[in-house]
């Protein structure tokens, strides 16, 4: 990078060097004064150190330095570069930029930057996959339910909205529930898709944190991106831990944590009937700690209105709440936050189908062999002949009462070794018995 001239004024994703220490701007807000205008510049700082943000007016700082991006070679003074090289360069540019898009004037705030994150990802997108990241764009807070179809990529459409407001720097801190057999699946998803690194918190890693920085350590204070199993965050210990980490100063304007990702949020709605479970109280004791909510589920509805406009008030209260009917207006604002597509939907709007059509089962006539035949009819002939026995066996089995019971007792220790036998022979044995008592002679005795 290429120090800027000393009068230029910053603009929101250049590098800026202050209090020697190096960060990205972020905001820029002009305020007119006795001085003239001065600039309030909102700085996020790329070291550990502490502050990790700071707002400072910027014509009174001494020592500034604004940094350019990478400047490309003049045409002018030398040859004409080959295509395969150019193109490298411009994505080796593109790739390590502190903001993917600049302002092209610098005079004015960019209102309507193009989506970047389809071109930060190891992912083919598909045109579908699109609608929920232009919808949730769209929103000042994120708060969207994506109900999609099973296989078409709640996932990805969930590491798009994320990758999105991360290199918009909307977010910074964020949560992602999911059931504990997909950690691992999340977090893979995400490193391998978006090259979003994520860390995993469960009882193991609080204890190896707690060995390595103490035992005060709080996994839900130290670090930044979290996947963790909502079955854990709703033990009393945990949660305790987690509200512990989510203290801000008072008339703070700010919510501790940025984005909620809630996967298969249909196992936290609320109950239809009596009391809720302790994932839903969980979840609705966590949610308003997050200025951003997203939730994925392919069933979000289960029949119950009161529980599926229980989960909308969860993800939005200012637009839901919870009820047993929904009117007109409500049913509208349902369309603001909830995406719900179909494979057949989306099917019926390209060519050729990108899914398989299913069609209504119909029975077919088989062709058997002579030996595949006689298979068959012995298979037959067996359950017809234990259905027999078992109909008989219930039909003339008296109450075991008095002589009767003593009888039985005395027929069943013919063998006291049967108890010591595997299982199978104890259920042959079992078979045995039952046939024979489905005799007539053994009929006649027990009587």
């Amino acid at each position: 990078m290429t120090p800027a001239h000393a009068d230029q004024l910053p603009r929101v994703g250049m590098f800026a060097t202050v209090r020697n220490r190096r960060g990205v701007v972020s905001a820029v807000e002009p305020f007119d004064g006795d001085r003239g205008r001065i600039h309030l510049v909102h700085l996020e700082y790329k070291d550990d150190q502490h502050p990790l943000e700071e707002r400072l007016l910027w014509e009174l700082e001494p020592r500034k330095t604004l940094l350019e991006p990478t400047a490309l070679p003049q045409a002018t003074n030398s040859e004409p570069m080959p295509a395969l090289d150019y193109d490298a360069l411009l994505r080796a540019a593109r790739w390590t930029a502190g903001s993917p898009w600049l302002e092209p004037d610098g005079k004015a705030p960019w209102t309507r930057p193009p989506i970047s994150s389809p071109f930060h990802g190891a992912v083919q997108v598909e045109d579908f996959q699109l609608v929920p990241l232009l919808k949730a764009l769209r929103m000042p807070r994120v708060n969207l339910l994506i109900a999609d179809d099973v296989g078409l990529g709640k996932t990805v459409e969930a590491g798009l909205i994320l990758s999105e407001l991360l290199l918009r720097r909307r977010i910074q801190r964020v949560l992602i529930l999911t059931p504990a057999s997909l950690r691992l699946q999340w977090r893979d998803e995400m490193w391998d898709k978006f090259s979003l690194p994520f860390d995993l918190v469960d009882r193991a890693e609080t204890h190896s944190l707690r060995k390595r920085l103490g035992m005060d350590a709080n996994p839900w204070r130290s670090f930044s991106r979290i996947i963790a199993s909502y079955h854990y965050l709703r033990q009393d210990d945990v949660r305790d831990q987690f509200l512990a980490a989510c203290r801000t100063p008072e008339g703070s304007p700010h919510l501790p944590w940025d984005l909620l990702i809630v996967d298969e949020c249909h196992n936290l709605m609320p109950s239809a009937f009596g009391e809720d479970s302790d994932l839903c109280r969980m979840l609705r004791l966590i949610a308003p700690q997050f200025e951003h909510r997203l939730f994925l589920s392919a069933t979000p509805h289960n029949g119950h209105t009161r529980c599926f406009t229980g989960l909308l008030e969860i993800l939005d209260p200012v637009r839901f709440s919870q009820t047993d009917e929904l009117r007109p207006a409500e049913k509208e604002r349902i369309q603001q936050v909830v995406l719900r597509r179909l494979k057949r939907e989306i099917n019926a709007r390209t060519n050729p189908p990108r899914f398989c059509t299913r069609v209504p089962p119909r029975s077919r006539l088989l062709k058997l062999s002579p030996a595949e035949a006689a298979l068959s009819a012995s298979f037959d002939g067996g359950s017809r002949r234990s259905s027999l026995s078992a109909r008989r066996t219930q039909r003339w089995w008296p109450a075991p009462s008095g002589r009767r019971r003593m009888r039985m007792r005395g027929l069943v220790a013919i063998n006291p070794q049967s108890c010591a036998q595997p299982s199978i022979e104890r259920k042959l044995s079992t078979t045995r018995l039952a046939e024979r008592l489905a005799r007539p002679s053994a009929r006649s005795w027990l009587r």
